[in-house]
């Protein structure tokens, strides 16, 4: 256990550094921006209307945001998110009065069945129809009004470091497997645990109510999967230390992050496991209630139009999934593992209550296991 001892401090510490690179889609980075008190990002637009967003400041050039303040004579200003889980919660406590919110997917549906979104007007964004049709998902949409636009796209395939392990790597699977005891790392993340557990064994990848969980069981297999571990990291900067300072040797990780220490020839293998990688996605969502909703429908029609490639996807390797935008930039889909979606599991909306017991689990699981 001493040595478990030794990871947590180094998680403690890496969580409180600054670290070189994106921080991820969990958790809120400096990004691009010239942060502000209270995280707020102003470009210093002098126009006569405020686009008010929260969004994740990795993703947005200043250049980008100055040319559609231009565009529009209109001043843009940023707050840095999170994580879609604490928007949700600044919905819905009234701290949250911008007019763009960026949600998860699985983040939509409470907004939405909580009155929190306006349903958009698809008249204003033609490029809707261009976005990938395997992103248009049933639950964006409440009779016959579309509340979400995707857009960015990413997956987390298994990142090995191979000069830690050397048998071959297929499956999220081999994360419990005893001879990688000490190597495995993972996401701090009690509804990603329980997707990847659920894949491993074969059981509903997102039950939709506490009465489908055999929670003692999936706590047993979270205990068996922690004790194996070697550190959970929280966002991207925490994973791509962890795999740097070889904290672990295997863990699923963002595959912009694979993709930047491949470039810095780390000894890194990307994975697509076979139960199915796990994917996420983004949605331009906008307020019930936004002061400009039409400028913000502008923005969501120019991301896909003027913006998204050269802020999030050109830097960052991180997917607008577009096909005027792939087909237009020349880009190969195989460079973001999208020459073939169906190798994807997702984590889908969850009721509240789901939400609470796997969060109960998962505390359970860590305090079991001494992690």
């Amino acid at each position: 256990m001493q040595s478990r001892a030794t990871r947590r401090s180094f998680l403690a510490g890496a969580g409180a550094a600054a670290v070189a690179g994106l921080a991820g889609c969990s958790e809120g980075d400096p990004g691009s921006g010239s942060e502000r008190d209270g995280g707020v990002t102003d470009s210093g637009g002098s126009g006569s209307r405020t686009l008010t967003m929260i969004d994740w400041s990795y993703v947005y050039s200043n250049d980008v945001i100055a040319e559609f303040e231009d565009r529009h004579d209109c001043t843009v200003e940023r707050q840095a998110a999170q994580g879609s889980a604490e928007t949700l919660a600044q919905l819905r406590t009234g701290r949250a009065d911008y007019d763009l919110v960026p949600l998860g997917n699985y983040a939509v549906t409470p907004a939405i069945e909580e009155g929190y979104l306006q349903p958009l007007d698809l008249d204003q964004v033609p490029a809707y129809g261009t976005v990938f049709d395997f992103l248009k998902k049933d639950y964006f949409e409440r009779d016959g009004d579309v509340y979400g636009v995707p857009r960015s796209f990413g997956q987390t395939p298994l990142a090995i470091n191979t000069d830690l392990v050397s048998r071959e790597i297929t499956a999220l699977a081999d994360l419990w497997d005893p001879e990688l005891d000490g190597l495995a790392g993972g996401r701090d993340d009690a509804r990603l645990q329980a997707l990847y557990r659920n894949a491993v064994v074969g059981e509903e990848l997102n039950p939709t109510s506490v009465d489908d969980v055999d929670r003692g069981a999936l706590r047993s297999d979270l205990v068996d999967r922690l004790e194996l571990t070697g550190g959970l990291w929280n966002n991207g900067g925490e994973s791509e230390q962890l795999i740097r300072t070889k904290q672990v040797g295997v863990q699923p990780v963002w595959n912009y992050v694979i993709q930047a220490m491949q470039a810095e020839n780390v000894p890194i293998d990307r994975v697509f496991p076979e139960e199915g990688t796990k994917a996420w996605f983004i949605q331009f969502t906008v307020r019930e209630g936004a002061e400009h909703p039409d400028l913000a429908h502008t923005f969501i029609q120019e991301w896909f139009t003027e913006m998204g490639y050269e802020s999030l996807m050109a830097p960052s390797n991180i997917a607008v999934p577009s096909d005027r935008v792939f087909d237009e930039r020349d880009v190969d889909r195989s460079t973001f593992g999208l020459d073939d979606p169906d190798q994807f599991i997702y984590e889908d909306p969850k009721p509240r209550e789901l939400v609470e017991a796997y969060s109960r689990t998962w505390s359970e699981a860590k305090a079991e296991a001494d992690v």
